[in-house]
Parts: structure tokens; C-alpha cells; sequence
């Protein structure tokens, strides 16, 4: 089993100080308590996950303590599950468990949950978010919340939505991320696939939601590797507080103080990082996905977006398959497919015999216990939900239909933590974040100053959407 360095991170070079040196009040992450809340897709082909976390959980908490160094008490779980809106589901929206430091009842909460329903297909995660936006979070604790699901919320133009329009509690996601990130709340979200990327537009977005609060979304093929996700997330934003801690107040001066552009305070906090051989514990997850323009595009549509209505005319439309080759043993399912619809059980069992947390995930051949994904066939729609979309009519049908032999997994993801230089993507995620915990975030990545520099002038985070992608499809691979 591989085990998690215990020193406090991030580590610099011996005899050199980390952080800028006009900084001189560094907050140490062992100093700050940690909130972790789980919103968990609790319809029909969840159950690995839920069985996942819930065998997991007392591993999980043992190793973000002992790497974190928090202490007893420090470490708070949440959870809140969630399903559909009436009349696609009649059980619950949402069920929020609270938070907890008791490890025994955060499994008892998950212990409660049965993997059941779901209705049209996309489901209410804009519920779940809008709840985790204003549950009970602690002041001074690093904030994060790891969204597990396998369908796109509501509205964002699906086939076969229930609620084209968006979720029926008016919430908008794309508001709520922004509200996030002022509050300095990070959102993973775990994809669970080979699922979410038959859908049309959820890859994209969910990425879009990640973007703006500056965290990430990850690809899950093995659900039994969730707990190491959910370290490796962990333990990561922790040390990426450490260094907001170090740098905020120079790159708050900068850019609100003296007006410097965004990118060149970027390019001075990573070359501080690289003098210093500032290194943290990353997560690094061998990206699943095919390398598309139009999907960059479409994430920068939704990211720079007022609203998820406003945005839905003006996405592309991907030509190609989602999922490399290499990690299914057919092209995923065609573009505008029904995903989920109508899903019910819970699915295969997890893989057995997963290698131990982070370990370097071996290749290997076609597996008989890759999960079988969702049929469609087994519920018909409730009362008053849009009609069942009609069979895809190409040879990636086998995703739809149960008689059909599935494609089998060709090769696992390889998922590593390891100890790394802090990298552009990481220096990014402290500026940003620094940034929009001391400002009113806006559409489109406008931030108004607050506090100390209220008044300032307006910061432009992130550019508009680029110009939509030429129709060669050359960016094929």
C-alpha cells in the first residue's frame, strides 16, 4: 500500500522560505480545518460509487488527517444525496445528511442510501448544488465539494430532458459555481464513465462548473478507485491553500491594487514557485478523453455565460467520439444519445482487485468486470415526462440496449499522487481563487473588488467565448 507523506507541504528547496517575501504571514495548512462535502447521485446505477465510499470512508479519513496533518476534529464530512424532481422521481429531490466529524456517522448516513430511479435521464444536481451552496460550512475551513454522478443536471439540452427549461427550483448552476467561488468553495466533480460522456453536453459543462470555482473534473472508470480520488483532491487543495495563504495579499495588491494584468501576476507567482522548487502533493489522472476544439469551446461558452439558457444555442456540436479508444472497446456512444434515460438498479458490482491508493495503475486487456452501463429499457417515463427517445439508430445502439453485448474496458487509467513542482495549472488555481474570494464574481468572470480594495476598478477574469471552431474537424486525433 502506498502511504501519504506526513511533513507539511507545500516543500521548498533547504534554506529557502516559501512564499513571496513580502509576505510574511504564512498560514500553515495544518492551521485550518477541513470541510468535505459529497453530493451523491443516488439514482439507479450508483450503487458502486455509494458501496465505494461507504467501504472507504474510514480510509479516507485516516489518510487526509495523517498527509493533511489536521488535527482531531479538524476533518468534517458532509453528504447530501440527491435523485430527481416530480413527477420523474417521487422519492426525494434532496437528503441532506449535515456534517459530521464522526467518521461511524458518515457511514451510517451512507449506509442509508439504496441506488434507485432517476426518471428522464439528467437529474438534480442543480438541487444538490444550490443545498451545498448554503449548507452550514465552517468560517475558517478549507472548503470542498466533490459532486459523484454519471448525468448532467437539468436544462442544458439534452434529449429527452423532463425540464428543458432548467431545474424546476429556478436555480441556475452556473450562478451557483460563481457564488462558489466568492465563497472560496472548491467543486470537483467525479464523472462517472463510460456514462456521463454519452450524453451531449455534460463533459463540457461539468468542466465549465469546475473551471469557474478552479477546481476539476475528473474521469472515473473503476469504482473502486473513488477513494482515491477523493484523497488525492483532498490533500491537494490543501496544499494549494497553503500557497494562496502565502501569496494572496501580493497578488490581491497587484491586480486590484495596481491594476496589473491577470496573466503577468500569473507568470511571476510561477516564477517565485520555480525559484523557491515549491513542490505539493498532485493528483494526476490519465486524461480518458478525446482532444476536441469544439468540447474547449463549448467549456468557455458555458464558463463565460450569464446564464445555462443563454448559452445552450451557442455550443457545437462534437463530431467525434468522446472516449479514446484505447480506454473502451467501442467508439463511445453517438453524439446526441439518451444516456441514462430511464435508468434502473444499480448496476454491475465495482471491479475486484484494484491496485492499493495510488499506486500507478497497470495496463491490462479486456476486462470481464468492467461495469455494464445503464440500459434505458427498465422504467418507462413518469407521468407527464417527454415521450422515450427513439432507438440511435447507428451500431453504437449497443450502449442502449441490453441484448447487445457491451463494449468491455481495453485499458485502466493510470492515477498517481505524487510530489511535483507546483505547475501552471496549480499557480492558476491561487491567483483565481485569491482573486474571487476578495470580489463580487460576476458573469462572464467580471470581478468587483470587495473589501479593502472596493471601489477598484472591474477585472475581466476570463476572456469571452472564442470564436466557435472551424466545421473541418481537424482537430481530430
Amino acid at each position: 500500500m502506498t502511504t501519504f507523506p506526513t511533513a507539511d507541504a507545500p516543500t521548498t528547496e533547504p534554506g529557502i522560505q516559501p512564499g513571496p517575501p513580502e509576505n510574511k504571514k504564512e498560514e500553515s495548512k495544518a492551521n485550518k480545518p477541513l470541510d468535505i462535502l459529497f453530493l451523491q447521485d443516488a439514482t439507479g446505477s450508483q450503487g458502486p460509487y455509494i458501496t465505494s465510499a461507504r467501504t472507504a470512508i474510514q480510509e479516507i479519513c485516516t489518510k487526509i488527517s495523517s498527509s493533511a496533518s489536521l488535527s482531531k476534529g479538524a476533518l468534517r464530512f458532509g453528504l447530501i444525496a440527491f435523485r430527481d424532481h416530480p413527477p420523474q422521481d417521487n422519492t426525494f429531490v434532496t437528503k441532506n445528511f449535515g456534517f459530521t466529524d464522526d467518521v461511524g456517522v458518515m457511514k451510517k448516513s451512507l449506509d442509508s442510501l439504496t441506488a434507485t430511479g432517476g426518471g428522464d435521464g439528467p437529474e438534480a444536481s442543480t438541487a444538490a448544488l444550490a443545498e451545498a451552496l448554503n449548507t452550514e460550512w465552517k468560517d475558517d475551513a478549507v472548503k470542498i465539494v466533490v459532486l459523484i454522478t454519471d448525468a448532467p443536471p437539468h436544462g442544458i439540452g439534452e434529449g429527452g430532458d423532463g425540464f428543458r427549461d432548467g431545474s424546476p427550483d429556478q436555480n441556475d448552476p452556473l450562478d451557483i459555481a460563481r457564488q462558489m467561488a466568492q465563497r472560496g468553495i472548491t467543486l470537483y466533480v467525479i464523472a462517472c464513465e463510460p456514462a456521463l460522456s454519452r450524453y451531449l453536453h455534460a463533459v463540457d459543462f461539468y468542466r465549465a462548473l469546475c473551471q469557474i470555482t478552479s477546481g476539476r473534473m475528473v474521469p472515473l472508470l473503476n469504482a473502486s478507485q473513488l477513494g482515491d480520488y477523493i484523497v488525492g483532491s483532498a490533500v491537494e487543495t490543501l496544499e494549494t491553500e497553503a500557497l494562496i495563504g502565502e501569496f494572496q495579499q501580493v497578488i490581491l495588491d497587484d491586480v486590484y491594487g495596481q491594476g496589473k494584468p491577470i496573466e503577468e501576476v500569473m507568470q511571476s507567482v510561477q516564477q517565485q514557485m520555480e525559484q523557491r522548487n515549491v513542490q505539493i502533493n498532485t493528483l494526476n489522472v490519465e486524461d480518458i478523453y478525446v482532444p476536441s476544439v469544439e468540447a474547449d469551446f463549448n467549456t468557455n461558452v458555458w464558463a463565460s455565460a450569464g446564464s445555462v439558457k443563454t448559452a445552450r444555442a451557442k455550443t457545437q456540436v462534437q463530431q467525434q467520439p468522446r472516449l479514446k479508444s484505447s480506454f473502451a472497446g467501442a467508439p463511445s456512444a453517438p453524439i446526441g444519445s439518451w444516456g441514462s434515460y430511464g435508468a434502473s438498479g444499480e448496476g454491475a458490482a465495482p471491479p475486484t482487485g484494484a491496485s492499493s491508493l495510488f499506486s500507478i495503475r497497470s495496463r491490462a486487456k479486456k476486462s470481464a468486470h468492467s461495469p455494464a452501463p445503464r440500459t434505458g429499457l427498465a422504467m418507462a417515463p413518469a407521468p407527464g415526462a417527454p415521450p422515450p427517445p427513439p432507438a440511435p439508430a447507428s451500431a453504437f445502439g449497443a450502449y442502449a440496449s441490453a441484448s447487445v453485448p457491451q463494449p468491455t474496458m481495453q485499458q485502466q487509467q493510470q492515477v498517481q499522487m505524487q510530489q511535483q513542482k507546483v505547475d501552471h495549472s496549480q499557480t492558476k488555481r491561487v491567483v483565481m481563487q485569491s482573486l474571487m474570494r476578495n470580489a463580487v464574481v460576476g458573469a462572464g468572470g467580471v470581478l468587483t473588488p470587495t473589501g479593502e480594495y472596493a471601489g477598484k476598478a472591474q477585472v475581466q477574469v476570463q476572456p469571452g467565448a472564442p470564436a466557435p471552431p472551424e466545421a473541418s474537424g481537424s482537430d481530430a486525433v
